[in-house]
């Protein structure tokens, strides 16, 4: 089995259900999760699955200075970057880094003229679809564990299943996205519970 999953909606999803269980206060503290453990469990497997983890990497703007806020969310996650990447080795999950994660002037406000810099994710889901295909063409018949839940990704697993493949859409029980869930062929939703029992 391989799993595909969107760090971004797996790590968020984490410090979340972590945070409001009362066990962390910042997703520094969360470093040492057991990741592979989590996914086992909710799969109910007890062969080692291919994981792998997609992440963005940061692209700073040319031209003007991000915002005091925004860069102090970027050093966030710089920082917790750091601990996470090597956890994730250490549990022979591999680490893609598929497009950036890219810091831009936002909306004006009409009112006061304050610009607001936000932070996009640009390319992930892409490379991500795109690897789902190649694992559907190469082993079809397979089974494919997909944990986001990013509608755009729905054209890729359709032709995934076109080719035979299974697809296991996992979620958070509280970011469950129906439309995904209705192209997979089963959703496992993981609960609190289950993601407190592996947290370090």
């Amino acid at each position: 089995m391989r799993v595909y999953i969107d760090g971004e909606n797996c790590r968020k999803g984490l410090v979340r259900a972590l945070q409001d269980a009362g066990l962390i206060h910042g997703s520094r503290e969360m470093t040492k999760y057991r990741l592979r453990d989590l996914l086992k469990d909710v799969l109910d497997i007890d062969d080692e699955p291919v994981i792998s983890y997609y992440a963005s990497k940061i692209k700073l703007p040319y031209g003007y200075t991000p915002s005091r806020e925004v860069m102090v969310h970027v050093d966030r996650i710089r920082k917790f970057s750091r601990h996470w990447v090597p956890n994730l080795e250490q549990q022979k999950i591999t680490y893609v880094k598929a497009g950036y994660l890219k810091v831009k002037s936002g909306v004006t406000c009409s009112n006061c003229g304050h610009t607001q810099d936000v932070l996009q994710e640009k390319g992930v889901d892409v490379r991500l679809a795109t690897d789902v295909l190649e694992a559907a063409y190469t082993e079809s018949g397979g089974t494919v564990a997909l944990f986001s839940s990013d509608s755009d990704l729905i054209p890729a697993l359709i032709k995934a299943k076109e080719q035979g493949t299974k697809i296991s859409y996992v979620c958070f029980a509280d970011y469950l996205n129906h439309a995904v869930s209705k192209v997979a062929n089963e959703t496992i939703s993981i609960p609190t519970e289950k993601v407190k029992k592996y947290y370090t």
